[in-house]
């Protein structure tokens, strides 16, 4: 008797790990080093969550983030520009294929998708989630992570253009800092994080 009800028991607790593991459909597994998040990413197949360029913070105190004023937002600083166009330039090196690419329609993430990868689609639902009420950022998040559950698998790489708090709404991962990558592999399980690469690890690899 004990052993009949072994299996359901054990089956049961795998059930609840794994439900507590993927609370927002995400799996948080071993971490890869760049060497194989660049491998993998040749590979294709994945999801690449970029966080904008560097911006110019200078002048945060009179910025009101207005849609379509670009004036009124924060944005890619020289310095940005540089390395948008640096990490470019290194995927066309590293022969890392790019498909769709989905930008936020704020001007610094349009122009993050424009310098680094040539070509983009603006979604409003990628739209910076700070500062907005409780359900709206709840709602990008979400509409986030919708996506990319249903992204389609092909041989090239999609990426999502975007900003740090939507990736933390959505899927509780803080992308740091500016110019980040966060690669992700759709499973059956759900969203499979696979880990960073920094600026600072692109700049080594020239």
């Amino acid at each position: 008797m004990k052993k009949a009800l072994l299996s359901p028991l054990r089956t049961l607790i795998v059930l609840i790990g794994v439900m507590i593991l993927n609370v927002n459909q995400v799996v948080f597994a071993e971490t890869k080093s760049v060497e194989q998040l660049v491998a993998a990413l040749q590979s294709g197949g994945h999801i690449i969550y970029m966080r904008h360029s560097i911006t110019q913070h200078d002048l945060d105190k009179e910025i009101t983030e207005v849609l379509g004023d670009c004036s009124s937002q924060r944005n890619l600083s020289a310095e940005g520009r540089a390395l948008a166009t640096m990490i470019g330039n290194e995927i066309t090196q590293l022969a890392i294929p790019i498909g769709q690419v989905y930008s936020s329609p704020y001007c610094r993430t349009k122009e993050t998708a424009q310098l680094t990868f040539k070509q983009f689609d603006v979604v409003s639902d990628l739209a910076f989630s700070f500062r907005k009420d409780e359900y709206e950022s709840k709602r990008l998040g979400e509409q986030l992570r919708s996506m990319m559950l249903k992204t389609t698998l092909t041989s090239d790489n999609t990426v999502l253009v975007g900003h740090t708090s939507n990736l933390r709404d959505g899927l509780g991962i803080w992308p740091k800092p500016e110019g980040v990558w966060v690669i992700f592999k759709k499973t059956e399980q759900g969203i499979n994080y696979l880990g960073m690469i920094t600026p600072a690890e692109w700049a080594d690899r020239l």
